[in-house]
């Protein structure tokens, strides 16, 4: 389980811009690819990559306007409190990026839902969608933890539970919190 302390923290960096982390952002593609590479050569974790680069990707993939004043790209820090790999973006988050496929999703909370159940893509008529159901699989197959929010839709897996909530505090984009310990 990744604890309230841990969420309530990041949300609050990330409210303010993640002042003080500019090298932890990756405002381009390529970028990000690199930091990927560099953390496989470093920890040999091809798993925690795999994921890892599954979210990052999608703010790439997913995003073409960036909250004003706030940095482009995906934030991308790979120790938070030497625990922790947080990913987030300041993008059109997931329920902007569903509705042009499906324009009836009511809330954040089931565009996030969906995200992680059913095999649809933002990317229409590309027949993709995949991505956070490996994510989600991943996770509890090996007994990892995450937290998921956009908008103010969250998903938090913890080993085999799988719970979607709504928060009371919205986000602009997406933000995921990883913890590949296997316990808190």
């Amino acid at each position: 389980m990744i604890s309230e302390t841990i969420i309530d923290s990041v949300i609050s960096e990330m409210v303010n811009g993640f002042i003080g982390n500019d090298e932890c952002f990756s405002k381009t593609r390529d970028v990000f690819t690199a930091r990927m590479q560099s953390y496989i050569l470093e920890t040999e974790k091809y798993l925690e990559a795999a994921v890892i680069g599954e979210i990052g990707n999608n703010t790439f993939d997913h995003n073409f306007v960036f909250k004003k004043n706030f940095t482009g790209g995906v934030y991308c820090n790979l120790s938070y409190k030497k625990r922790y790999v947080v990913l987030a973006d300041f993008g059109m988050g997931v329920r902007q990026s569903l509705q042009s496929v499906l324009p009836a999703i009511g809330s954040d909370l089931e565009a996030v839902e969906i995200a992680f159940t059913k095999r649809i893509s933002g990317r229409s008529p590309e027949q993709r969608g995949n991505g956070l159901k490996f994510v989600s699989e991943t996770i509890q197959q090996n007994n990892w933890h995450l937290y998921f929010q956009s908008g103010n839709g969250a998903c938090s897996i913890d080993g085999q539970e799988v719970k979607f909530v709504e928060k009371a505090a919205s986000i602009t984009g997406c933000l995921a919190i990883l913890n590949f310990s296997g316990a808190e």
